[in-house]
């Protein structure tokens, strides 16, 4: 096992610093500014631009990054160097409150669960995004919740449940309903304990390379541990539920034995990768997966300058003991969420909407319109769920089975045959529809896991002769 995580490791190295020069060619920072009311002025190259939000690819202190505004918060935008600066109007003031109350900074958080703090004056939370202007014309925008992962019924794994297979099916289905016009709103709805290092990249890679282009994509964290606070770190724009916890990314070899040495260097150069490209603060993801001290401090502008020590910034934010664990209330202190939603209307109001479509039908006791993206992703889930508790029946039905068949006159061995065919077909759809299914139930990946039933079978059929 050890040896097989290790070489997916070194695989998932080498695609994230493939990914991380991807995008930044030598004319990729065209002189636009966006002046924002603090006094912050962002410039680099503007991506996108819609009636709530601009986006911008800069760099400083050698870090890339793109960034998302909310035109509420943003003064002036100049498109190039002989530009005119284009004043953004004020929009209307929000009314829908943040839930939850702040707190003093935080304790050291554990890796099990967040802590929460006594009670204390705090500092001054981040407030409710202003609804954009919605331009005439333009149309209302569509949005979709597709949930990564179902916590509640065991069917969260990385991996397993949550895959870039799934998302990989999802994209044709999401673009029929959200448009092609890059207007579209996907949230992942993320809840999920955790998974197999393997599969982050590959959903990091769709994420950024295929989602990210066609729509807005937005995280919305109910529980995103280990594989899966390492997957949602590729998305620049996070919102919490008041019950959301984050990171905890540890890896392990064995239940009992956590990555360490080499593996554990690829594992944390993977991430500062992945950080890189969503513009986040490497130390933040690193004091996720090993015992460092970290703290913050945030300027009369609003920056969030890291320090890997617990006592150098004026917010403690995990001490050297401890691996750490965001909870909604110290992810939004040091504005590692955007803020604080436990309903649709809420979400929409952060992120600068006055108004969303949101695809799909209402289906009982979930409380989000389900898309068609979202009706295949449920299935999908289930059908994983029942293949994962059928597999070792059906392996072991095969292997008898097909011993009846060997120890068989020729007269008596059709039926024997043909129920092994049965069983064996039973286990080749279970692959079809999740493949990692044979990497990590057979140990084989596609290619083998096709010779394998190829080998299979022909043994059947020369029984039969």
């Amino acid at each position: 096992m050890k040896s097989l995580l290790s070489r997916v490791c070194s695989l998932a190295s080498a695609a994230v610093m493939a990914l991380a020069m991807c995008g930044f060619g030598a004319n990729a920072w065209a002189l636009d500014k966006v002046t924002l009311k603090d006094g912050r002025v962002i410039e680099g190259t503007i991506t996108r631009e819609e009636s709530c939000c601009v986006w911008i690819k800069s760099e400083k202190n050698g870090l890339k990054r793109d960034d998302m505004f909310l035109k509420d918060e943003v003064k002036e935008i100049l498109r190039d160097a002989t530009a005119t600066a284009t004043p953004v109007p004020t929009a209307v003031p929000a009314t829908a409150p943040i839930p939850g109350t702040p707190a003093a900074p935080g304790a050291p958080q554990s890796r099990k669960a967040p802590q929460t703090p006594e009670a204390a004056p705090a500092p001054v939370a981040a407030k409710p995004a202003k609804p954009a202007e919605v331009v005439p014309g333009d149309g209302t925008p569509k949005a979709a919740i597709i949930t990564l992962g179902d916590g509640k019924n065991d069917m969260d794994m990385v991996g397993v449940y949550m895959t870039k297979h799934a998302l990989d099916k999802m994209l044709p289905m999401l673009e029929e309903q959200l448009g092609k016009d890059r207007t579209g709103v996907v949230v992942f709805r993320v809840s999920s304990g955790g998974g197999y290092l393997y599969e982050i990249q590959r959903m990091v890679d769709v994420i950024h390379k295929e989602y990210k282009p066609r729509f807005r994509v937005v995280g919305w964290i109910e529980s995103a541990i280990s594989a899966a606070a390492m997957t949602s770190h590729i998305l620049e724009e996070i919102y919490f539920t008041p019950q959301g916890n984050y990171g905890a990314c540890t890896g392990f070899t064995t239940l009992a034995n956590a990555v360490e040495g080499f593996d554990l260097e690829k594992v944390l150069g993977q991430m500062e990768q992945i950080s890189a490209l969503s513009g986040k603060n490497p130390l933040i993801m690193k004091a996720m997966q090993v015992q460092v001290g970290l703290s913050a401090s945030i300027d009369e502008n609003g920056d969030v300058r890291w320090f890997e020590d617990d006592k150098a910034g004026d917010i403690k934010v995990n001490d050297k003991k401890n691996i750490l664990t965001f909870n909604e209330r110290t992810a939004r202190e040091v504005k590692f969420s955007k803020g604080t939603a436990s309903t649709l209307d809420e979400l929409q109001t952060l992120m600068g909407y006055q108004e969303l479509e949101w695809v799909g039908e209402k289906v009982k006791n979930v409380p989000w319109p389900v898309s068609k993206a979202e009706k295949w992703n449920v299935a999908y889930r289930k059908q994983v769920k029942d293949d994962q508790d059928n597999l070792g029946r059906y392996r072991a039905e095969y292997n008898m089975q097909l011993a009846a068949a060997e120890g068989t006159e020729r007269a008596e061995r059709g039926k024997f045959v043909n129920r092994a065919r049965d069983t064996l077909n039973k286990m080749v759809n279970m692959v079809r529809n999740s493949p990692n299914i044979a990497l990590f139930n057979f140990n084989m990946d596609a290619p083998q896991f096709k010779r394998w039933t190829e080998e299979q079978d022909k043994l059947l059929r020369d029984l039969m002769r």
